[in-house]
């Protein structure tokens, strides 16, 4: 028993270690994209997230040698033997699939595991979300510093909050509503002082120039929230729980998705001139953009992933609110940029709210896992 204590508590502290590792990969990736967008004179923020979204699809590559592998089994096999195999192989799309996926899965069990046809269909119904998300808030590092498109980007979770409380799959309560409240009150102190900070600066944006810089970019970091807060919870909605899905296939099928269907936009966005395609010229910029798909995307992601399977996502969603310091910290060491009083209270209550509705959710959480033990029993 207490060997098997040990292990729960190495594979705990792994998580946690894991999640140490995600954090400052997503806070190093959000400098990394502020100077290529900024420093290096390469604001193609939707040229970047496409290449990064795109890494996605590489979670794909050990499914489809696992699949060959089924594959070789069935042909060495014999003809009675291959025919079973085949058909446990492609189950995930046979007539009851295509069925149950028809019914959005209210025939189900809230534990029964999605096939891949029900899981390809999600990924094509939520990548351009997925995408959105990610856009928005690499944009807004184009305009803003790193701490504000951080600080306002946390706000996803207060989104998801009253995103879910619509469509019921979210409780609210006084808690959560004072800490909605409070998060507010931060969020437009913080964009205050952007916007005051925009005032005194030299506006040299060639889009919406009667507009400070600092506060488009606060706009596009609460757009990549509120994106993401519909994202997460209409997901929610479709499979309840995140055991009932293969986060490797879903990821997946979302990164190819979007390579398919978004390829038509970057011509698009030139031509109208809102994004001029423009192909790396030096390999710095070719250096810093494949390092941040491949790290600041792809493999933050999947120990992202690693992390709240061995910790739980209540812990994972708390230690992400550690970006929020280390990307104000970094922005005094590496930028120079000292914040107000009036932008560190705002800083300091939007930390808040996102730690009440966490720590109240987590507590919820735990209630329920007593209720449902004493049904058991």
């Amino acid at each position: 028993m207490s060997d098997l204590k040990q292990l729960s508590q190495k594979r705990y502290w792994g998580g946690i270690l894991a999640l140490g590792a995600v954090v400052l990969m997503w806070v190093s990736s959000s400098f990394a994209m502020n100077s290529l967008f900024g420093d290096m004179n390469y604001n193609k923020p939707f040229l970047v997230t496409y290449l990064n979204t795109a890494t996605f699809s590489f979670y794909l590559i050990p499914i489809l040698f696992k699949r060959l592998g089924q594959k070789h089994k069935q042909m060495s096999s014999s003809t009675t033997e291959r025919t079973k195999l085949f058909n446990d192989v492609i189950e995930p799309v046979t007539y009851s699939a295509v069925s149950a996926s028809a019914n959005d899965n209210t025939t189900m069990s809230p534990h029964h595991k999605l096939s891949t046809y029900d899981t390809i269909k999600l990924s094509l119904a939520f990548c351009i979300l997925w995408f959105l998300a990610n856009y928005t808030t690499n944009a807004s590092l184009a305009y803003t510093t790193v701490g504000s498109s951080t600080i306002l980007a946390s706000m996803s979770g207060l989104f998801t909050l009253g995103i879910g409380a619509i469509f019921k799959v979210e409780k609210m309560n006084l808690i959560k509503i004072m800490a909605v409240f409070i998060s507010l009150i931060g969020v437009s102190l913080v964009s205050y002082s952007d916007h005051l900070s925009g005032d005194e600066q030299e506006d040299d944006q060639p889009l919406l120039t009667t507009i400070p810089a600092p506060l488009i970019g606060d706009i596009l970091a609460v757009l990549g929230a509120i994106f993401y807060g519909c994202y997460t919870t209409l997901l929610k909605l479709r499979i309840g729980s995140e055991d009932r899905i293969d986060m490797s296939l879903f990821f997946g099928f979302v990164g190819a998705f979007n390579v398919l269907l978004l390829w038509p936009v970057i011509p698009l966005l030139h031509y109208i001139g809102l994004e001029t395609f423009e192909i790396p010229a030096s390999p710095v910029l070719w250096i810093v953009i494949l390092l941040n798909a491949f790290i600041g995307t792809f493999l933050s992601d999947y120990l992202w992933l690693l992390s709240m399977l061995m910790t739980s996502p209540l812990v994972v969603t708390l230690g992400i609110s550690l970006t929020i310091p280390l990307a104000l910290i970094g922005d005094i060491f590496f930028k120079g940029l000292i914040p107000s009083v009036r932008y560190s209270i705002g800083a300091v209550l939007v930390i808040a709210g996102f730690l009440a509705v966490n720590t109240d959710a987590m507590n919820e959480a735990k209630e329920k896992s007593q209720e449902d033990l004493l049904r058991e029993l």
